[in-house]
């Protein structure tokens, strides 16, 4: 194509197509294929697509996709606090994420009060440390109360954070329900409830923990005709899916849930959401009840909010727990450093905008002391030694490390979730039923060196319900004194 012709059909074009999306010029197709486009010819178009790659790593992630991830890292990897961590001490993966210029942090009250938080807002500054781009970050938030300190704990302390608030209010369509009774009653309730509407797509019950779950479920199948499904964290990720996708797909039934559907999950269109019992703080049944009617500008379906305020979530700051383990992370990471540099890079994390220098020094003191990094007093630096590696990855989480049990279907031959070793311990003698998955299970024997119970489906006798750790959720002052 001539010069004189190329200049004239970039004319043709509209300037703000260019200015959008940021094209300086036409590739070699479209200069071909634009001006037989332009005289409104019909034309096929022959050429390989661009594309924009997504990834996913997490626990769950399998380690064929972890080493194509590591060995092709894509465009936009979409990825957790703990898995960011072992992504920091990766040089192929360091070196792709030195072009980094964009991170987001979804669900930003979800970490704001815990040391998941603390350690992502010192992944972040180690991130933007080894970038040469200053980064751009972004919150994402549905219901926090505190948006300003909220914003401080995304971007840190060297920068400010525009606050972008959607001030339109979003209607519920509310149904309170008291039940005086069992929870067998209240099961009847629910059946009745949700038979009287007649819903073609899906409906989520939220309760607060797994053994509600387990027990209101498992009262639902034995009373109803209607499909019953399970999703919360103890169950194996193949059940979990399994119960996304019909969710996704609009299967009409009653999936019992806890807090494992309340954020994040593609689960298409619910048409109503019902929630077992308190929920203990506004900020969650906010997000639970907007789980309804998710896809359309409509009234959510739940229950009601008599006022507009949510928590308040406190900042957990400086956890020097999760601070001891990102030192050992920078080492692995950069190699030697001043404590200068790292007490700068660590400060701007809002969680430790308080540390003090002394602070710092006798951390590295104490990791010195355990063997588990080099410091240098006199030159001031600190470095990597050959245990630093096995202390980082042993602790990369900061989820309380419990013992878990896999429980296996001996008849269907897979994984259907896990037990805490406690109720293992308590209940694990060979002939015991239990509940998991909302359906009965006789264990057949505990094989303790794979941390295995086998079992084998079963109907009839009482219902024991497994406990689990960790499952309360603490109730905010101010909600308290009002109660």
């Amino acid at each position: 194509m001539k010069d004189q012709d190329l200049k004239h059909q970039m004319n043709l074009i509209p300037k703000s197509l260019f200015e959008n999306f940021g094209f300086s010029n036409l590739t070699e197709i479209q200069k071909k294929a634009s001006p037989i486009i332009l005289q409104k010819k019909d034309c096929l178009v022959i050429a390989p697509t661009g594309s924009l790659t997504i990834e996913i790593r997490h626990g769950d992630t399998t380690q064929k996709d972890r080493k194509k991830i590591t060995e092709n890292p894509p465009d936009v990897l979409i990825t957790t606090p703990e898995t960011l961590v072992i992504l920091l001490t990766q040089a192929k993966y360091l070196d792709a994420l030195s072009d980094l210029e964009w991170i987001v942090v979804d669900e930003v009250h979800e970490l704001l009060s815990s040391e998941r938080g603390t350690q992502l807002s010192l992944s972040i500054e180690r991130l933007e440390f080894n970038s040469k781009f200053p980064l751009t970050k972004i919150g994402l938030s549905a219901t926090v109360g505190n948006f300003e300190e909220a914003g401080k704990f995304v971007v840190g302390t060297k920068r400010k954070c525009e606050i972008i608030r959607d001030t339109s209010v979003r209607k519920y369509d509310v149904e309170i329900k008291y039940v005086d009774g069992t929870i067998s009653d209240v099961a009847e309730k629910i059946i009745e409830h949700v038979s009287e509407l007649d819903l073609d797509s899906p409906i989520l019950l939220f309760t607060n923990t797994r053994g509600e779950s387990e027990f209101l479920a498992s009262i639902l199948k034995d009373k109803s005709t209607i499909p019953i499904e399970l999703h919360h964290g103890s169950l194996s990720k193949e059940v979990r899916e399994e119960t996304e996708q019909n969710l996704r797909e609009g299967k009409r039934g009653i999936v019992v849930c806890t807090s494992s559907l309340e954020l994040g999950l593609d689960i298409g269109s619910v048409e109503l959401v019902i929630h077992y019992g308190s929920p203990r703080q506004v900020s969650k049944l906010v997000q639970r009840i907007g789980r309804s009617r998710h896809n359309r500008n409509a009234s959510a379906k739940g229950l009601r909010i008599q006022e507009g305020s949510i928590e308040e979530q406190k900042i957990h700051d400086g956890s020097l727990d999760v601070l001891a383990h990102h030192l050992v992370g920078l080492a692995i990471q950069i190699g030697e450093i001043s404590i200068d540099k790292a007490f700068d890079l660590i400060t701007r994390a809002y969680p430790f905008r308080n540390l003090k220098l002394e602070e710092l020094v006798d951390i590295l003191d104490l990791l010195d002391s355990n063997y588990l990094i080099f410091f240098d007093r006199t030159k001031m630096t600190f470095w990597k030694k050959g245990r630093s590696f096995k202390y980082y990855f042993e602790n990369l989480s900061t989820i309380p490390d419990i013992l878990k049990f896999k429980v296996f279907d001996s008849v269907g031959k897979k994984i259907i979730g896990s037990l805490d070793q406690r109720f293992v311990g308590d209940y694990g003698d060979s002939g015991n039923i239990f509940v998991l998955k909302g359906s009965q299970w006789r264990i057949l024997n505990v094989d303790e060196k794979s941390f295995t119970v086998n079992v084998e489906p079963f109907r009839g006798g009482g219902i024991t319900v497994p406990y689990w750790e960790g499952e309360n959720i603490p109730i905010d002052y101010k909600t308290a004194r009002k109660v």
